[in-house]
């Protein structure tokens, strides 16, 4: 069965090419080491063109249910921005979820890295880091010692980009090391906030003279933030200029984003006083106005088939974005039985194992939706401590007032969701970072030290692998083996997890392949010029 969908030119050229057999030749087996013949259950050969790289989120490889119908086998780039990270473009998934939404995690939290009461994480090249914001050693995981690296090199804020590295810092954005802005104006204003999608530079611009509190703009000299997106690629060898930049003049003085996000061409952003801004390539658009007295904040921003999910405070609910209408989807995720249903805030999402991952503050709720189920599902909550109740919006209230701290300081964060590996790695902390001192005695006994912690969790199924950028086509393969899912890149292995035998056995008399969606699926739409596909032995019918 075989299957083509063409999209605008420009973007990627991608020739997919799948292989699926229940079994394999002897040379077919030797040849790349993969396994016996007889473990092989499938194999997914694609042949993959990036042309320019442009900063988009490439989304969906392929999507496919098994012919029971147990099973949706898929591949692709998830596009998800967290509190100020933005997971990395060239980490690819390749997953097998059960249709029934039933899954068993396993879960345990890592040695700790510091003393602060807060960590946040991101991924780059493969790799997972983390650190406080205010301790500033930046430290990576070492899988093979099982310790935390300090101070490897500086690859926060860091983007790969074609072949080369697209860094902000210092209000200022760096393509391999050369500035790609001049000075603002006026001088004590600030670039901030940074983000690179469809060849445009997007950040924020603000002129806060007073640095008072956020009001209505008024004039330039008065104080303003405005929007900006330039345009500019890799391949231009100039830096940018500014006076080709399409602007819009924000309605608060002081809107600042804690996400970004995309679907389709579009690029969203969502400002820290709920003014949810679209820029379509030629121009911006406000999708939700701001308003100075109402809590609205969007904290990420994750594709997810045909839309664009955003976490939202304070319903602690997820905000959908269609390319059309902006819909607050009730229920999603569910809130855990027996606490406060307000000022809640769903800061993290991602997709690990072909599900939807959402945690949600104050109670540090970790849910699961699967889309053939239909179905939220509770995973954990990320703490031991204090006992849950409504009596309280957030733990640890009553305590708080009364040491006249901010009454939601020891509120509980999931601040990161990341996968590398096998693995999804889930951060917590308290509102901002910070120690822990004797008079917090409430939380004394060590039991501070869950904030500011990194867990582990693991399911079968589920293998996330780094890309290394070549121009010209370059070769994946999408391997089910034995108990084994395992990516290669022409011919070198980027990483393997083990399936366990329960499932991979479930696999084996599954059926093979059947209706086989090409360019779409749970990562979003594929964002490239073309994509054939084949798969090998034909695609059952579907019902």
């Amino acid at each position: 069965m075989s299957g083509r969908l063409c999209k605008q030119p420009g973007s990627i050229v991608l020739a997919l090419a799948i292989l699926v057999s229940a079994t394999c030749t002897n040379a077919f087996a030797q040849a790349d080491g993969v396994g016996k013949t007889e473990d092989m259950v499938m194999r997914f050969t694609t042949r993959i063109e990036f042309g320019k790289d442009v900063g988009q989120n490439f989304g969906s490889l392929f999507e496919v249910p098994t012919a029971d119908g147990r099973f949706v086998i898929g591949a692709g780039f998830v596009g998800v921005y967290n509190s100020y990270y933005r997971t990395d473009r060239y980490a690819v998934q390749f997953f097998v979820r059960p249709t029934s939404g039933e899954r068993e995690f396993s879960s345990e939290r890592l040695p700790r890295m510091h003393n602060r009461t807060g960590t946040y994480m991101f991924d780059y090249d493969g790799k997972l880091y983390a650190y406080s914001y205010e301790d500033k050693p930046l430290r990576r995981w070492d899988e093979a010692t099982e310790t935390w690296e300090t101070d490897p090199p500086r690859v926060d804020s860091r983007m790969r980009l074609g072949d080369g590295v697209l860094r902000f810092g210092s209000g200022n954005a760096y393509y391999n090391e050369q500035p790609l802005l001049g000075k603002p104006e006026p001088e004590d204003s600030s670039y901030h906030r940074f983000y690179y999608a469809h060849g445009h530079l997007v950040f924020y611009h603000t002129y806060w003279p007073d640095r008072g509190g956020y009001r209505l703009y008024e004039a330039d000299a008065k104080g303003f933030t405005k929007l900006y997106a330039c345009p500019w690629q890799p391949d231009s060898g100039e830096p940018i200029d500014i006076s080709q930049a399409i602007v819009l003049t924000l309605p608060c003085i002081g809107e600042t984003p804690f996400a970004y996000g995309q679907l389709g061409t579009d690029v969203l952003t969502c400002s820290n006083i709920g003014g949810l801004y679209l820029f379509d390539g030629e121009a911006w658009k406000t999708l939700v106005e701001p308003n100075i007295g109402v809590s609205y904040q969007i904290y990420s921003m994750l594709n997810f088939y045909d839309r664009l999910l955003m976490g939202q405070y304070p319903t602690g609910l997820l905000i959908e974005f269609d390319g059309e209408n902006v819909t607050l989807l009730e229920g999603w995720p569910p809130r855990m039985e027996g606490v406060s249903s307000s000022a809640r805030e769903a800061q993290t999402t991602t997709i690990y194992g072909g599900d939807v991952f959402v945690g949600v503050w104050p109670w540090s709720e970790l849910w699961r939706y699967n889309q053939d189920a239909g179905e939220w599902s509770f995973v954990q909550r990320m703490f031991t401590h204090p006992e849950i109740t409504d009596e309280t919006t957030h733990p640890y209230e009553k305590e708080c007032v009364a040491l006249e701290l901010v009454s939601n300081w020891w509120g509980q964060r999931a601040t990161s969701l990341v996968s590398v590996g096998d693995s999804l790695y889930v951060s917590t902390s308290t509102k901002g970072p910070g120690e822990w001192k004797p008079e917090y005695e409430f939380v004394g006994d060590d039991k501070w030290k869950e904030y500011g912690t990194v867990h582990r969790l693991k399911t079968p199924g589920h293998l996330s692998a780094s890309l290394q950028w070549q121009d010209g086509p370059m070769e994946l393969q999408f391997v089910i083996s034995g108990d084994e899912l395992r990516i290669m890149q022409d011919g070198k292995e980027l990483g393997s997890a083990k399936l366990g035998a329960e499932l991979a056995a479930a696999i084996a008399t599954a059926g093979g392949p059947a209706d086989v969606k090409w360019g779409s699926g749970v990562f979003g739409q594929f964002a490239g010029a073309a994509l054939d596909g084949s798969v090998e032995p034909a695609a059952a019918a579907g019902p």
